[in-house]
């Protein structure tokens, strides 16, 4: 993923009072297999219900922290189940037959107090990868490298079976450091699955504007609230940006409906994974709505996001319009 905001040190932004206090960790695992093995498409799934079997042998309070987390007591809606304190990016190519030396890049984002459990998440994937295994044929393999985004640029902390550095947070506010005055187009490529609801149905065509930032700031929030120090946007400013929004139009779009189904563990069965692909083109007063896009590149929006659906990049510039097509 790629944002245009840049990682050094910045004042807040006025309209995000407490995101100094929003943090996140951004990590690349490196795999090497040790064996053949085939995987789906689709990896985020695999990945997704491995490590929580992994997380639930190191330790079950583990697991749940990651898998189950519990709502607290102030959680403002108990019908919507509390994110998850991580996301999965899988390895986003159509291979899946694997031979014994192939690699494979899997990042892990942590948010807020989860970042110190990084350590868990490395003692999990290791565990996954020498006793458990990948896909029907439980492939195995080792951790060859584990690099992380740092203000300074992405660091290699582990090779080689050697630990080089520690996780690092990287903190949100330097997003906003470097805000357009004003601009009139971006464009936002879905790379993974776009799983949105509207009364309570999954879009099959491109969200409109005020709908996604809704969602995305919701989600930002969330997280917040959960794992970090608190709302990262009062319900006010929350607004402001909302009505915005309204003003701003689909200018073109390639999103289509991509059907998928995954294999459940628990369920033993299969389960609708679909969702939207392609890019879209927003026109309107953008400018301030670039450091939540640009961050919301880390964070995903809509459903499934923890198995790594909903992930985006952000590109924008001062084109004409015709270098959108």
């Amino acid at each position: 993923m790629t944002t245009h905001a840049c990682l050094n040190d910045a004042a807040p932004h006025p309209q995000c009072s407490n995101i100094q206090a929003f943090r996140l960790a951004c990590f690349e695992f490196q795999l090497c297999l040790s064996s053949d093995t085939e995987l789906p498409i689709y990896k985020g799934s695999i990945f997704h219900g491995a490590l929580g079997q992994a997380l639930a042998h190191i330790g079950t309070r583990f697991r749940d922290y990651f898998y189950n987390p519990s709502p607290p007591a102030h959680w403002s809606d108990a019908q919507q189940a509390p994110p998850r304190p991580y996301i999965l990016i899988p390895p986003l190519t159509d291979k899946t037959r694997y031979k014994a030396g192939d690699t494979l890049n899997l990042g892990v984002v942590l948010y807020g107090s989860a970042i110190d459990y990084f350590l868990i998440v490395f003692a999990a994937l290791e565990h996954l990868g020498e006793f458990m295994g990948l896909g029907k044929q439980r492939g195995r393999f080792l951790i060859d490298s584990v690099r992380q985004l740092t203000a300074d640029g992405a660091k290699t902390i582990y090779q080689n079976r050697r630990w080089l550095g520690q996780a690092q947070a990287l903190y949100a506010e330097p997003f906003f450091a470097d805000t357009p005055p004003s601009l009139s187009c971006l464009r936002l490529n879905h790379s993974t699955r776009l799983r949105l609801k509207a009364g309570n149905q999954l879009l099959h065509a491109a969200p409109p504007f005020s709908l996604l930032m809704n969602r995305l700031l919701g989600r930002i929030n969330a997280l917040a609230t959960l794992y970090c120090s608190g709302i990262v946007i009062t319900p006010d400013e929350k607004q402001h940006l909302l009505d915005l929004a309204e003003t701003v139009h689909i200018e073109h779009s390639t999103l289509q409906w991509h059907d998928w189904q995954r294999h459940s563990q628990r369920s033993q069965s299969a389960m609708p994974f679909g969702g939207l692909l392609g890019e879209t083109v927003y026109r309107g007063e953008l400018a301030p709505f670039i450091p939540w896009l640009a961050l919301g590149q880390w964070i995903g929006v809509g459903g499934k996001t923890s198995f790594g659906l909903g992930l985006y990049e952000l590109t924008y510039s001062q084109w004409s319009e015709d270098e959108y097509y």
